[in-house]
């Protein structure tokens, strides 16, 4: 182990991906809400 290894290591999504990806979890949820 690095210490110098960012703590998101194995981070493979852009943030858009992240935020896009939480939106529909979320359109989702409320779908069957």
């Amino acid at each position: 182990m690095n210490s110098k290894s960012p703590s998101y290591h194995g981070y493979r999504f852009p943030p858009e991906i992240i935020s896009h990806a939480v939106w529909l979890y979320h359109r989702f949820c409320m779908s069957f809400g």
